[in-house]
């Protein structure tokens, strides 16, 4: 009985290559996972980005705002004297 009962205080632990690849792997796993994560299933909405981008808008007309941004400056020319 020159050994204690537990076999781990028998003498040093030294990894094996399994042991480290398995470790190196799970962080493989992990990485590759939560990337996978991240490009199917983002942070930010992408409902919400388009909903403040105006050509998201079905009603979007590059006329109409052009033509909205005339009258806006021919309303403030015009009411440049009034106050």
């Amino acid at each position: 009985l020159h050994r204690d009962f537990l076999t781990s205080s028998w003498g040093y632990y030294s990894p094996t290559q399994v042991d480290v690849l398995t470790f190196v792997g799970t962080f493989g796993l992990f990485m590759t996972l939560f990337l996978l994560f991240i490009r199917y299933l983002p942070a930010i909405a992408i409902s919400e980005v388009k909903g403040v981008t105006p050509q998201a808008d079905p009603h979007y007309d590059e006329a109409a705002t052009r033509a909205l941004a005339e009258k806006q400056a021919a309303d403030e020319a015009g009411e440049g004297g009034k106050v």
